[in-house]
């Protein structure tokens, strides 16, 4: 049992995290065992995803004055709470991928980028490609017509050697 400075401690720092991260999704993990837990924390731990288990009056209490009390509904019996401290996409995969592994475990909803989702937008979310991927995506696209361009360009070169050389091939045989 937590000492009541310990809960206002507790209590501060995840209003603090609910105020600094705009991604949060909350699970059920009721019938879990404590190693599939871990190892559940250690995919999340991959995508730079913090699981936290905390009583949900607790929650409710942190989560005032922040984007996260639109969800207070949703601190509802055994609840984990998915702290996102990057890409959200990332997580939302971790989440899709463990309920095959894990059938026990349930998607409650959550909030990303301060849009409340529910369980089938975060198996949607988890269909996006990452955010590291949308970016050599997009790097891929900005630099495809400079590659394009590049390549006329020396096509264009190639040929004026060709008609240079055609030309002095040319003279060569007008003045023997």
């Amino acid at each position: 049992m937590l000492s009541k400075a310990a809960k206002n401690e507790l209590v501060q720092e995840f209003n603090n995290v609910f105020k600094a991260n705009p991604s949060v999704m909350v699970v059920e993990y009721k019938g879990l065992s404590v190693k599939e837990l871990e190892t559940l924390r250690a995919n999340l731990k991959k995508a730079d995803t913090q699981l936290k288990v905390v009583k949900n009056t607790l929650l409710r209490i942190a989560a005032k004055d922040t984007a996260i009390e639109r969800i207070n509904d949703l601190f509802d019996g055994p609840t984990a709470v998915a702290i996102c401290e990057k890409d959200a996409t990332a997580a939302a995969k971790v989440f899709v991928e463990s309920l095959k592994k894990l059938p026990l475990l349930k998607i409650k909803g959550g909030i990303v980028e301060g849009s409340v989702i529910g369980e089938s937008q975060i198996s949607d979310l988890s269909k996006l490609p990452s955010r590291q991927e949308l970016i050599s995506q997009l790097l891929g696209l900005l630099n495809s017509p400079v590659s394009n361009f590049l390549g006329t360009l020396n096509q264009l070169q190639s040929k004026l050697l060709y008609a240079l050389g055609a030309v002095k091939d040319a003279k060569e045989k007008e003045n023997s």
